[in-house]
């Protein structure tokens, strides 16, 4: 921040101008744990829902990726109703764990209704490959019946 004070000798254009530049003290990022949070919520036998809430980017999409990792139910659902910050590196984590729902033969589904969320998700066009719900009642509704059957 800077502070003009007037000098006390002036000159006939008025009185001088001091600078004083005040150094403020950068303050700690807030950890992850603060900046976002996931939870698995086991819905039935065949669904998963992994909700996230808060901001999604770089430092913090690992979080939602662990989430996302291991052995997953025949439907998982991503619930990002209450994410206020969606970034590409968020957006490369769903995108890679619908696309290994898609080989295992999964249903993927995307919850999201804040402005931030849609508009990244409508710009890079994963609303085309991964079925996007504005409500999370009817993703559980619906999502389940579009697992893929499996070839014998």
């Amino acid at each position: 921040m800077i502070d003009r004070l007037p000098f006390p000798r002036g000159s006939r254009h008025g009185p001088a101008v001091r600078t004083v530049l005040r150094v403020s003290v950068p303050q700690p990022r807030p950890s992850d744990e603060h900046l976002m949070r996931v939870r698995r919520i086991r819905w039935s036998d065949d669904l998963l829902v992994v909700s996230a809430a808060g901001e999604i980017d770089l430092a913090t999409a690992g979080r939602l990726e662990r989430a996302l990792r291991g052995t997953l139910p025949a439907t998982t659902i991503i619930d990002l109703t209450e994410v206020t910050f969606l970034g590409v590196a968020g957006l490369r984590v769903i995108e890679s764990s619908a696309a290994r729902a898609r080989t295992e033969r999964r249903a993927t589904g995307v919850v999201a209704c804040t402005h931030p969320v849609l508009r990244l998700l409508h710009l890079f066009g994963v609303d085309a490959h991964i079925p996007l719900y504005r409500h999370l009642a009817a993703a559980v509704r619906e999502v389940p019946q579009a697992v893929p059957a499996r070839n014998p």
